[in-house]
């Protein structure tokens, strides 16, 4: 399969060059984009890497994407596909000697056009697709046919497939998920944008399997729905807001009554042109009772959670793939697997000049409900002080410097074997264009 799209995004390029090169030259646009990440890191625990000990590791790691936009001359119509290979430990499996490699991703691949008769304020999309719903609850890309509106409010509307199973094999095993979304936003003001969203998914267990609880992805009666909020608040006083309910039956075969929520507030201004600071607030509610008929730990869907670098993706590290969890819910570690999140933080950022910027965060972080599973009565995973620097080589190329030190609460410490303070650490590159 790997070999096949291999060969078909060589098919891909080739016919680009050959369409590109012909005449009339006006036929189709043709747009290429992409983002290389490399970096070095190193941590005093490979678990906060992806690891499985608790030894201290040092390593470079790789991630590259392409993505290829083909358009009709009137800009009515286009055709979209990107991929990625990557993220690669150097001398790993995929990046071992003569760069050998079976490491391949499809991210993007989908056809979008303007619908006719709509004075080009509506457009389709049918394929592979970022989702972007919000970003506590789904961000990455899934397949499906939406529909996206321009005006005094801007919309999306969509079915999307996330999974599929033994299609056309007996009808009683076929099984898949299905998820259907609408969202609506406006600027009441110039500096004001308000925003509402709603999920509705069927059969949805969760992102992917978790055998250790035997929770699979698919779980037949298992049918969900999330209502959002959300707002943004731009100028010297800066806000933005989330708030999110999750109710249905989840669970394995659906037993299970949801009712979960997130709440998410950060409050800033900016001291200068050149400095900001702000303060953040995020409750994600957990499960207090594992052994009950009720569900309290609120689910993403298959987002990119961003708070900070030691257990989430908010840096570098994160970008390549080495982090501890990257969303909400089941699928997380043992110790936070639905157990929730409560945190607060202080952040500031700094644009020292045209080249380099600054960015600094302390932040303590537990579980909004106490383990009952495997640390029992144990929630304090501590506090977290972070550093990013970034400095702007050239309009393509930034070089980056992060980092971040947790000095860590009791379950902390018994999800990382170890009572010590931990750190990581990371230098590194991203191309971009």
């Amino acid at each position: 399969m790997i070999n096949k799209a291999k060969t078909l995004f060589a098919l891909l390029l080739l016919g680009i060059f050959i369409i590109w090169s012909a005449e009339p030259l006006s036929a189709v646009t043709v747009d290429f984009h992409g983002k290389a990440l490399i970096g070095v890191l190193s941590s005093s625990n490979s678990y906060l890497m992806g690891g499985e000990d608790d030894d201290s590791t040092i390593f470079g790691a790789g991630k590259f994407r392409l993505r290829a936009e083909v358009g009709s001359d009137d800009g009515r119509a286009k055709m979209v596909y990107g991929f990625e290979t990557g993220a690669n430990n150097f001398g790993g499996e995929d990046w071992g000697y003569s760069g050998d490699s079976e490491d391949f991703e499809n991210r993007f691949a989908y056809i979008q056009l303007n619908l006719p008769g709509c004075k080009d304020k509506i457009l389709g999309r049918g394929g592979l697709q970022k989702t972007r719903v919000n970003q506590w609850l789904w961000t990455e890309t899934a397949a499906g046919i939406t529909l996206h509106g321009k005006g005094g409010v801007n919309w999306s509307a969509g079915w999307f497939r996330g999974l599929e199973e033994e299609w056309g094999k007996d009808d009683d095993a076929n099984d898949e998920t299905d998820l259907y979304v609408i969202k609506a936003g406006f600027k009441p003001t110039d500096n004001i944008t308000v925003s509402g969203f709603g999920v509705y998914a069927d059969d949805f267990g969760a992102k992917s399997d978790v055998k250790k609880i035997n929770w699979k992805a698919v779980e037949n009666g298992a049918d969900q729905y999330w209502c959002g909020l959300t707002g943004k608040i731009d100028g010297p006083l800066f806000a933005t807001a989330d708030l999110i309910y999750q109710g249905g039956d989840g669970g394995i075969d659906g037993d299970l009554d949801v009712s979960a929520y997130l709440a998410n507030l950060s409050l800033g201004f900016k001291v200068r042109d050149n400095v900001q600071v702000l303060v953040n607030g995020l409750y994600v509610s957990g499960d207090d009772d594992p052994h009950d008929k009720d569900l309290e730990a609120f689910q993403s869907i298959d987002a990119d959670v961003k708070v900070d670098q030691i257990f989430f993706k908010d840096g570098l590290a994160g970008s390549l793939d080495r982090f501890v969890d990257d969303q909400f819910g089941v699928t997380m570690p043992d110790g936070l697997r639905n157990n929730g999140l409560a945190t607060c933080a202080l952040e500031g950022a700094i644009q020292l000049d045209a080249k380099n910027s600054l960015r600094t965060s302390v932040r303590y972080l537990e579980t909004a409900e106490k383990d009952t599973l495997y640390y029992p009565g144990e929630d304090e995973l501590g506090t977290e002080a972070s550093l990013w620097y970034s400095y702007k080589y050239n309009q393509n190329l930034t070089l980056k410097l992060e980092g971040a030190y947790l000095f860590p609460g009791d379950l902390a410490e018994k999800m990382f074997e170890d009572d010590d303070n931990v750190y990581q650490a990371v230098a590194g590159m991203v191309f971009a264009f």
